[in-house]
Formats: C-alpha cells, structure tokens, sequence
C-alpha cells in the first residue's frame, strides 16, 4: 500500500548538508531517494526528472498550468523500498510568463529544511518525529478521482499489486454479472483497470463493454481514460458511443463531455475531425463540452480551422465563461500566438470579435 504523508525521514542527514540544498529536486537527491513528479491539473502527466529540474531553475515554462497554479504529487522512494513510498501533494502559484515563482517554492523549502532540523533534533534525543508539513500552505488534496488514477500510475511504478478493488472492476467489463450490476464499483478499481490496458486482456474488454454500458460507469471509464494514451480500436469504440449521445433529441452534456475527454489521448488526425464535427452541431457551444475540448485537448486548437470554430461556438456563451475558457487556454505554453492569431483573421464572426474586444479590456494577456 502506498503511504500518503507530506514528509519523508530525512534524520539520517545532517544540518550541515540540508543548509546547501537550493531546489525540490536537490533537496530530494541529497536524501538519497528515488522519485517520480507527476502533474496533477487538467491530467495525471508524468514529468521527467530532468524537466522537473528545470522548471524548478525557470529554464522551462510549466507546461500544464491549471488555475494559474502547477498541482504536482511527488512519489519517494527509498532505493530498494518502494513499499515504504511517501507522497507529497504539493502546489506552486505561476508567473505570468508561465514561470514557477520561485519565491514560493523557496518557501517551501525552508519549511522543509526547518521540519528536517526538527526530525534531526528528535532522532538525537529519542523522542518521536513530527510531521508538521501537512499542515503546509503549499500542499494539497486531489480529488478522489485523479487520487485514484494516481494511486493506479504509482503502484505500477513501484512494481506494487493493483488495488483490492481492481479485479471487480476487470470482472465487470467481461459482462458476465451484467453491465447494470455497476453499484459496487469502485473508483480505485476502475483507475486500475485504466492503468492496464495492457494487462489482463482490459483493453479489449474494455472496447466490447463500453458501448453496452450506459450511465455513470461509462461516464467513469471515459474520463479516466483521459489519462492514458489509447489506440485507434480503443478510440472508435468511444466514438461509437459519441455518435450515438451527439444526436440525441435530450443530449447528456455530462455524458458527451466525459467521452470527449477520453478521446483526449488518442492521435490528434482521428480525435480533431470527430471535435470539428460536434463544434459544427448545436450542442457543439454547449460550455462543458467546450471546455473538455479545451482542457483535456488544448493542443488540437492550435489547428486553424478548429481553433475558429471553437472560439466561435465559445463566443456563443455568456462573456464570464467566455473570458475563462480564453484566459486558461492562454496560460499554456505555446498556445497564446495560434489564439491571438484570430485576432487577424478578418472572417471572424461579429459575435466573436466583440468577445475578443471584451476580453482584451479586462484580461491582462
């Protein structure tokens, strides 16, 4: 089982050693541990250790900005321990160049050289150690459902079993107790079953299962497939669940927008037609399926043709989700030059460019 604390034992290391850590990173080499950073925004994404490292020197902007704030989770290990693995939930405000401010994550760096100090202290005088940063300003708490889609990636890093919950979950995609039989799963096992498509035989069941399912359990399967690359079968399964929901008389925007953020991962020649497609429907200014649009596939309207019919059915929507969704899409790196580039396209409806003046008046870009 992973061990979810905001602190690691570092009492082995000396005062004299933690005073010359300058980054997260370095902090974490000196403790000789083993780790894996993951953001935790729009989805669960590893980040290599090496690009961790330069976020953290400002050489790279963060790539995943949500809510003008990186949200990452940090799994430690001890080499040769994974089974004692620690994770920290942590985040860190966004400059508006796209930067980590490095002030505030120098601040947590204190909190966690004072913490080690203290650790150190206890370990001398055989009292307990404390763990004071889980009360820190930096970190957080993810919601349940990319808590378990994290918790699925981990246990696979760690070369852990999957969860108690996994085999239900595996079960219930054979269809053998019945696709309505759904009451009993859980969002854990559902995360596994995600985490793999490559074992088992999960992606072919899951291919078979998904247009059978109806409801809530295909909503969950689809959104956590936000988190992983799929094939092109896997990615015509949900298509033939999309094709069905789009054109329905009483649509479930909840329903599309979950399987539109499934599609997330899937090459962008199959996924941008099927998104071009629903944006020239009614249904396509609906704002939650805009926004699984821009959230989950930002980088599929860096398409010309996409991005204006997506910024023409967002400017169909009331000036506060319209500024929203455009503010988000332009904290992201590499995004705010294709955007602004409707700024001079002169077949641009009178609906958007008075969105467009709007926006440019209160937003500071």
């Amino acid at each position: 089982m992973l061990s979810c604390e905001i602190m690691p034992d570092f009492s082995d290391s000396t005062n004299d050693n933690m005073q010359k850590f300058d980054s997260i990173s370095h902090f974490i080499q000196g403790g000789n541990f083993q780790y894996r950073v993951f953001d935790m925004g729009r989805k669960v994404i590893a980040i290599d250790n090496q690009a961790f490292e330069a976020l953290e020197n400002q050489e790279l902007a963060y790539p995943y900005p949500f809510k003008q704030k990186a949200w990452l989770a940090l799994l430690l290990w001890e080499e040769g321990k994974p089974h004692q693995s620690v994770i920290w939930f942590l985040q860190f405000p966004i400059d508006e160049l796209g930067f980590l401010k490095l002030q505030s994550r120098d601040a947590f760096l204190i909190e966690l050289l004072e913490q080690t100090g203290k650790n150190i202290q206890a370990k001398q005088q055989g009292t307990n150690i404390l763990d004071e940063l889980k009360e820190s300003p930096f970190a957080f708490k993810p919601i349940p459902p990319l808590l378990a889609i994290f918790h699925a990636f981990a246990t696979r890093e760690l070369g852990q079993s999957a969860s108690k919950y996994y085999q239900h979950a595996h079960d219930y995609l054979t269809g053998e107790t019945g696709f309505e039989q759904w009451q009993f799963l859980g969002l854990q096992g559902i995360a596994d079953v995600i985490a793999r498509l490559d074992q088992d035989n999960n992606e072919q069941l899951l291919i078979k299962a998904l247009p059978q399912i109806q409801g809530e359990p295909r909503e969950f399967f689809a959104q956590f497939l936000e988190h992983v690359s799929i094939s092109d079968e896997l990615f015509f399964s949900l298509k033939k669940c999309l094709d069905y929901e789009v054109h329905q008389e009483n649509y479930n925007n909840r329903t599309i927008s979950a399987l539109l953020r499934g599609i997330s991962g899937s090459k962008k020649e199959l996924k941008n037609p099927l998104f071009l497609g629903i944006l020239e429907l009614a249904i396509g200014s609906d704002i939650e399926i805009l926004v699984a649009i821009s959230g989950r596939s930002w980088e599929s309207l860096k398409e010309p043709a996409l991005q204006k019919a997506f910024l023409e059915k967002l400017a169909e929507n009331e000036t506060l989700s319209f500024n929203a969704v455009l503010a988000d899409l332009l904290m992201i790196p590499g995004m705010r030059e294709p955007i602004f580039s409707i700024l001079r396209n002169p077949e641009r409806s009178t609906s958007l460019s008075q969105k467009l003046g709007e926006f440019m008046k209160v937003i500071k870009v």
